[in-house]
């Protein structure tokens, strides 16, 4: 069950809120109850951050002010979040790593454009890192191997020093490369602790 339906089951509410977590109605809880849903908030944070905000970017402030160096980062961050609210796409960081996640269906002149957003939104997003969803290596390792589960011609072989590479079907679309491309990015190091269907 997702950590938001835990929590609303007992009774509280929750929210994402400026790229926070937000509880309401705890003090209509008994205490014990009151407690176990701020246990599972803190256990589950990153959880509720991506239930409740599946864009990565519901955090971001109002526009500043058109003097303010930052100014045309934010309007490609706000961009870039029209897009991920429209089409799916998922703003994440991995590491010191600021990726976008692609639905697989997603277009590739999409994808070119969401990309654009993304490298001129980067160094308004990197003042601001600590707000975005964080998308650890075993999460991107789950998703590449159900991926793989799906789609049987994605392999990754080894290459040089040891490291995985992938081999992508030759039918698929620039979306579904984008996609695995940055999962294996956020995945790292995570690939040689696991089982890969290797070419």
């Amino acid at each position: 069950m997702s950590a938001a339906r835990i929590i609303t089951d007992m009774g509280a509410a929750v929210a994402f809120v400026d790229g926070k977590v937000k509880l309401s109605g705890l003090d209509r809880l008994p205490a014990k109850v009151a407690e176990r849903v701020l246990n599972v908030a803190r256990e589950r944070r990153e959880e509720l951050r991506r239930e409740l905000d599946p864009t990565g970017l519901g955090w971001l402030p109002g526009p500043p002010d058109d003097a303010d160096p930052v100014f045309n980062g934010w309007w490609a961050a706000f961009d870039l979040s029209d897009v991920c609210r429209l089409y799916g796409v998922r703003v994440v960081r991995a590491g010191e790593r600021i990726l976008a996640v692609y639905p697989p269906s997603l277009e590739p002149e999409l994808i070119a454009y969401a990309g654009s957003l993304l490298v001129e939104a980067r160094p308004y997003l990197t003042a601001h890192m600590d707000k975005l969803p964080i998308l650890t290596q075993p999460e991107a390792v789950k998703i590449i191997l159900e991926i793989m589960r799906q789609h049987r011609g994605l392999k990754f072989t080894r290459g040089d020093g040891g490291s995985m590479w992938p081999i992508y079907p030759r039918t698929w679309t620039a979306g579904q490369r984008a996609t695995v491309q940055s999962l294996w990015f956020a995945a790292g190091d995570a690939f040689d602790r696991d089982d890969f269907m290797e070419a």
